[in-house]
């Protein structure tokens, strides 16, 4: 056995350090866990940060099929457009903050550029159908950013981004995109609107038929993710998000609504 003086020792312990590839430490630094998502159903979803901030997105009704927890609490709740299957405050237990996308009369946008505690909230406003808003009205584009991943709910957007919107929203990390048609984007559309975003980390599908589901004319899930790469399926409704990439493309979640 070879034995080094002490000093040498030691010199040998930290090159053994630094020698570890680059990308392997900031894997170790970046996987833990940044913000928690959970679906309950159509496009609903609860985002809580590492220390414990939550907000709820677009609340949903009762009588859609979903049954989502009778306690639940947010700090704060954004409604993307006042169509009644996005805009169930009652949802929520005790006095949360409410951040409505549009103005009180439905006909123009509110900017939001807030920050409910460690969570930055901001808004783009989009349209409902494919003819500015004539069919369906306006909606809204949420950002959130917590722990340096930004997260868009794209709430019910009817048409392809506009080159300014895009730029608008920017650069993305995860992305909730609605896929079932109807009265938003179809499948199609929807790969095209996420390929115009390119989110790094994730793709999140919502508002789309599932066995739950009371809606007659959403479509399921299945046209979107058919022949695409990196799709996971999970059987429960929440997914843990990190900064860390850990393949080539965004991958494609398919949450459980339970």
């Amino acid at each position: 056995m070879i034995r080094f003086p002490p000093r040498l020792s030691a010199s040998l312990a930290l090159a053994a350090v630094v020698l570890v590839p680059l990308h392997q430490r900031e894997a170790r630094a970046g996987s833990r866990p940044v913000a928690y998502l959970t679906w309950y159903g159509q496009s609903c979803f609860l985002l809580e940060s590492a220390s414990g901030a939550r907000i709820l997105m677009d609340p949903l009704p009762l009588n859609l099929g979903y049954t989502p927890p009778a306690d639940l609490r947010a700090d704060a709740v954004t409604i993307s457009h006042e169509h009644p299957d996005h805009t169930n405050v009652a949802l929520l237990q005790g006095k949360p903050r409410v951040l409505r996308g549009l103005t009180a009369d439905k006909k123009g946008w509110i900017r939001i550029d807030e920050r409910v505690k460690d969570i930055s909230v901001r808004s783009v406003g989009v349209y409902h159908d494919r003819k500015r808003g004539a069919e369906q009205g306006l909606s809204t584009v949420f950002i959130f950013e917590t722990g340096g991943v930004r997260i868009a709910h794209l709430g019910d957007l009817g048409h392809a981004l506009t080159d300014q919107q895009i730029s608008a929203i920017g650069s993305v990390d995860v992305v909730l995109v609605p896929v079932g048609g109807g009265q938003t984007v179809d499948a199609q559309e929807a790969i095209h609107v996420v390929d115009q975003i390119r989110p790094r980390l994730i793709v999140i599908p919502m508002h789309f038929k599932t066995e739950a589901s009371t809606s007659k004319d959403l479509a399921p899930v299945d046209a979107f993710i058919a022949g695409r790469p990196n799709v996971r399926r999970e059987r429960t409704n929440r997914i843990a998000v990190t900064g860390l990439r850990y393949k080539p493309s965004a991958e494609v979640v398919v949450l459980g609504y339970k």
